[in-house]
């Protein structure tokens, strides 16, 4: 299993996003693993797109999303993003204190992910390796 950040998302769908390339590249490698979104991760993956895509495009992303992937319903779960939120001091945004808590919940230790906040960070790994020459997204 692996969780999929909002940013890699975007990367995948924009075609002009800096990560593009990186994200269609490994592709293939998660093809055959069960790859967990939530609501929230479709909500600001939407809110994200809508500075790129045209509102077609974002729909017909959208309906992706729900058809290709486990999308974990998080509402219940918002109290409980909070506290890992506290734990990590704001250092990582709520969208991904709430990914951080659904993926230890549900013993998923790998993300896909462009955000450097996830490195170092409990049991998960975040992937894709980038070449030297790339910098990760800092928020």
């Amino acid at each position: 299993m692996i969780f999929l950040d909002a940013s890699f998302l975007v990367a995948l769908f924009v075609e002009n996003d800096d990560y593009h390339e990186m994200a269609v590249k490994y592709v293939p490698e998660i093809i055959n693993e069960e790859k967990v979104i939530s609501k929230l991760t479709i909500a600001e993956t939407i809110t994200m797109l809508s500075t790129s895509l045209e509102t077609k495009e974002i729909r017909e992303i959208y309906n992706n999303l729900y058809e290709n992937f486990t999308v974990i319903e998080d509402t219940d779960y918002f109290n409980d993003a909070m506290k890992v939120f506290v734990r990590y001091d704001a250092t990582l945004s709520f969208f991904d204190s709430m990914y951080m808590y659904i993926m230890l919940m549900r013993d998923i230790y790998k993300i896909a992910s462009f955000d450097s906040h996830f490195e170092n960070k409990d049991k998960i790994i975040r992937v894709p390796n980038l070449p030297k020459n790339m910098k990760l997204r800092k928020r």
